[in-house]
């Protein structure tokens, strides 16, 4: 029998989090994070991020910071519910050692191409399953898929160490939380399968036994105390698409030297963190900030010559990382992004050297 979960969002959050789980509040309805404190907003420089290590606002009982606020302190948690009675729970994966296999289960259409669409970097050219096609119709399904084509016939082995945190969702798909492999992962939408999205670092996922304006997140199996750990070839496929980009070796000395400061990519680079630190000091007009800001990205894409889905990746975390869901930033940067790359604006001035 599953656990039975406090009800109330306060007692909810006090339990999860006495178990290490990073408690966040969430609007009910909207199921981001509360907006960021008026008074920082107000206070902080244009262009400047408030820094959450000497935030007045947080030991004070205001909301500040997004998920990166998260939290297990009793006290704080009390005090934020206090003032916002109505949020609900939600968990930061990376802060509580966990990833978040999110597995939908909305109508969708299939990939346009399945072979190569279903699993994202794996070739099902000739595997039986697309003959049946009609039977993969949600996150669950692909999951089972990848899990005949890489490890067997069952995706979660019977073992008690390996059995994850299973909520049920409102509209009929499944969470499953983890312990994360590794310290130093980041959000993969989509990369693993066809519905199915991966939570970790600084994303966060709707708490199990969270009520929200759509429905309750049910507990179904698990143990909240000692989630278990991936099994050893789901844990591959999921370092394969989660882990860091590897980064570049520095540039020598003399490399250095040669290359101005307003070099294309250094100038872009330049952009998006201005961007993404002015994002962050927004209370309104935060999904048409990040959209300008990709659009103004994507026409500078080419002359920069950054890769695009690693400037993808920048604005989508500098979206999440300003309390917009992780499922509207990607959206938002996608459109605009394109939009931009299609409509390429001119080089700026470069300075004289």
């Amino acid at each position: 029998m599953p656990t039975l979960l406090p009800t109330a969002s306060l007692k909810l959050a006090l339990y999860l989090a006495a178990m290490g789980w990073h408690i966040v509040p969430l609007s009910p309805t909207s199921k981001r994070p509360l907006a960021n404190c008026p008074r920082c907003h107000s206070t902080a420089r244009p262009g400047s991020t408030h820094p959450i290590e000497t935030c007045p606002c947080l030991p004070t009982g205001r909301w500040c910071h997004g998920v990166h606020a998260a939290t297990t302190d009793p006290a704080r948690l009390s005090t934020w519910w206090q003032r916002q009675p109505d949020a609900v729970p939600g968990v930061a994966a990376g802060p509580s050692g966990l990833v978040l296999l999110d597995l939908d289960a909305h109508d969708d259409p299939l990939p346009a191409d399945p072979a190569t669409g279903l699993l994202p970097g794996i070739d099902l050219t000739g595997d039986p399953a697309l003959a049946e096609l009609a039977r993969i119709r949600t996150g669950l399904h692909t999951l089972t898929l990848l899990a005949r084509v890489r490890g067997g016939p069952h995706p979660w082995p019977t073992t008690p160490e390996h059995q994850p945190v299973v909520t049920t969702t409102p509209s009929g798909g499944r969470h499953l939380w983890y312990r994360a492999p590794s310290a130093n992962l980041r959000q993969a939408l989509g990369k693993l399968g066809w519905q199915i999205d991966i939570k970790a670092g600084w994303n966060y996922g709707l708490a199990p036994g969270t009520t929200t304006s759509t429905g309750t997140y049910r507990l179904r199996s698990g143990d909240l105390a000692s989630p278990g750990r991936l099994p050893e070839w789901l844990a591959h496929e999921v370092l394969r698409v989660t882990a860091p980009t590897p980064t570049q070796p520095r540039p020598s000395p003399t490399l250095r030297r040669e290359r101005c400061y307003g070099a294309p990519a250094a100038y872009l680079t330049t952009v998006l963190t201005r961007g993404a630190a002015h994002l962050a000091t927004l209370t309104d007009g935060r999904q048409r900030a990040l959209s300008a800001l990709a659009y103004h990205v994507g026409g500078l894409l080419a002359w920069s010559g950054l890769p695009e889905h690693q400037v993808s990746a920048h604005l989508i975390t500098a979206g999440e990382s300003s309390g917009l869901p992780t499922r509207l930033a990607t959206r938002i940067v996608h459109r605009a992004l394109l939009r931009g790359v299609r409509a390429p604006l001119p080089p700026p001035p470069m300075p004289v050297t």
